[in-house]
C-alpha cells in the first residue's frame, strides 16, 4: 500500500493507494512547519510504508520527513521530470509544481488524450497537456485566498463560511459576501476554460483541488468531469516508476535542493 501526499500552501492532503491505483481512504490536516503536526497522518504508517509526496512547501516537506523518521522511512518525493512519458513544450519542468506535474502524469494515464486541467487550491491553476505534451499553465488567485482578502482589507467586513447561497442578490451582510465568492469565482473559472478552449482548441476539461468540491456542481456545463483525488493518482504514477527501478536522487537531497531554492541561498 503506498500513501501519497500533496503538500499545498494551506492543507497536506493523504491518500492510501492500493497496487491498481484505487484511493482506499483519504485525510487531511493543515500543513505545517512543525513535525508533531504530522501525527495523524504518521501514526497511521508501519515500518516498510511507501510514502511518496508532492509538495509546493519546502519546510513542510522538512518537517514531514522528520515526522517519519521514528518509523524508519524515507519518503520518495515528486520531482517533475522528462523520463516518464510526459514532454515539455517550452516549458521548464524543473520550474514546475510537483502537484502540477503529478497531474499532468495522472491525466496521461486515466484519460490520454488532450486535456484542460483546473486544479483549485490556495492559487487556481488552468493547465494544458496536448499530445502528451504539457503546454504551460494560467495562475491566479484562489477563492479563499480572494475571500481573505477582501474581509481582512474592509473595516465592516468578517470572514464568513464558504458555502453557495441559493440567491445571488441578497439583503444581509454574511449572505452578500457568501453570493459574491461563490457565484463571482464560479464564473472566473468558467470563463478562464472558455478561453482556454478558444485559444488552445478542444479539450477535456478535468476539474480537482480542494475548491473544486464547492464549485463543481454549478460547473457542469463547462467541465467534463470532477476528479478530486487527480494528484493521488499521480503520485501513484510516480510510485510505480520507483518499482521499476527510475528513481534517480535521494530525499534527503531533494529535500535540500527544494529549501535551498525556495530561500535563495
Amino acid at each position: 500500500m503506498l500513501l501519497a501526499v500533496n503538500i499545498g500552501n494551506t492543507r497536506t492532503n493523504a491518500g492510501w493507494v492500493d497496487e491498481r491505483g484505487q484511493i482506499v481512504s483519504t485525510a487531511a490536516v493543515a500543513t505545517s512547519r512543525h513535525a508533531e503536526e504530522y501525527g495523524s497522518l504518521v501514526n497511521q504508517v508501519t515500518p516498510g510504508t511507501h510514502v511518496v509526496c508532492a509538495s509546493v512547501v519546502p519546510l513542510a516537506t522538512e518537517a514531514l520527513a522528520r515526522a517519519l523518521l521514528p518509523f524508519g522511512i524515507e519518503m520518495e518525493l515528486v520531482v517533475p521530470r522528462a523520463d516518464l512519458g510526459l514532454t515539455f513544450g517550452g516549458v521548464d519542468y524543473r520550474e514546475l509544481g510537483a502537484d502540477l506535474f503529478a497531474n499532468a502524469l495522472a491525466s496521461l494515464w486515466l484519460w490520454n488524450t488532450d486535456a484542460l486541467l483546473v486544479d483549485l487550491g490556495t492559487g487556481s491553476t488552468f493547465c494544458v497537456v496536448k499530445g502528451g505534451v504539457y503546454c504551460g499553465t494560467a495562475i491566479v488567485p484562489g477563492m479563499e485566498i480572494s475571500f481573505r482578502a477582501l474581509t481582512s482589507g474592509a473595516a465592516l467586513l468578517r470572514e464568513v463560511p464558504l458555502v453557495k447561497p441559493p440567491r445571488i442578490i441578497n439583503t444581509t451582510t454574511v449572505e452578500c459576501l457568501q453570493s459574491g465568492i461563490y457565484y463571482g469565482y464560479s464564473e472566473l473559472v468558467r470563463g478562464m476554460i472558455r478561453r482556454v478552449q478558444l485559444e488552445q482548441g478542444n479539450l477535456l476539461v478535468v476539474l480537482t483541488g480542494g475548491i473544486g468540491a464547492l464549485l463543481h456542481d454549478g460547473l457542469t456545463d463547462v467541465i467534463d468531469c470532477y476528479e478530486p483525488n487527480l494528484t493521488f493518482t499521480g503520485i501513484w504514477r510516480v510510485a510505480v516508476s520507483t518499482a521499476a527501478g527510475t528513481r534517480r536522487d535521494s530525499t534527503r537531497n531533494q529535500i535540500d535542493k527544494a529549501i535551498t531554492k525556495s530561500t535563495g541561498i
